[in-house]
C-alpha cells in the first residue's frame, strides 16, 4: 500500500498483529506533484502509549531505526517483530520531518492499533 501526501499532516491509523514484523507500505510526500528529494533530510517517529502518553518506541532515519526516507520523496516505515512483541493495545504517533534548513514538519500523525497474535511466535 503506498499513500500519497499532498496536504501535511495527514493522518493514517495503523492496524498490526503483536509479534509480526510490521511493514505497512511507503508514504509518496510531493510538493505540487513532484516527489520531494529527502536527500539531507531526517525523520522522527515517536510512539506512545493511547492514554499515559509514555514514550514505547521511538523511530528514526538517522540513525537508521525504522524510517527510510529516499530521493524520489518515499518514506518507508518498519517495525521488526520484536518491537511489536512489546506493544498491545492502543498507542498514537506522529512522524516529524526535519529539514536540511532545521525547519521541523508534522507529516503524518494517527493512531497505531496492535492485537493480541494469536499464534505464538
Amino acid at each position: 500500500m503506498a499513500t500519497l501526501i499532498k496536504n501535511l499532516p495527514q493522518q493514517i491509523d495503523y492496524e498490526v498483529w503483536q509479534g509480526d514484523t510490521w511493514l505497512p507500505g511507503t508514504i509518496t510526500a510531493s510538493l505540487n506533484g513532484t516527489p520531494i528529494n529527502f536527500t539531507g533530510y531526517s525523520a522522527k517517529m515517536e510512539i506512545r502509549h493511547a492514554i499515559s502518553r509514555e514514550i514505547v518506541l521511538t523511530l528514526t532515519s538517522t540513525p537508521a531505526f525504522g524510517i527510510t526516507l529516499s530521493s524520489a520523496g518515499v518514506i518507508t516505515l518498519s517495525m521488526t517483530a520484536a518491537q511489536t512483541s512489546a506493544l498491545l493495545g492502543e498507542y498514537v504517533y506522529d512522524l516529524q520531518i526535519t529539514y536540511p534548513s532545521g525547519t521541523i514538519r508534522t507529516y503524518t500523525y494517527g493512531t497505531i492499533t496492535v492485537y493480541l497474535d494469536a499464534t505464538a511466535n
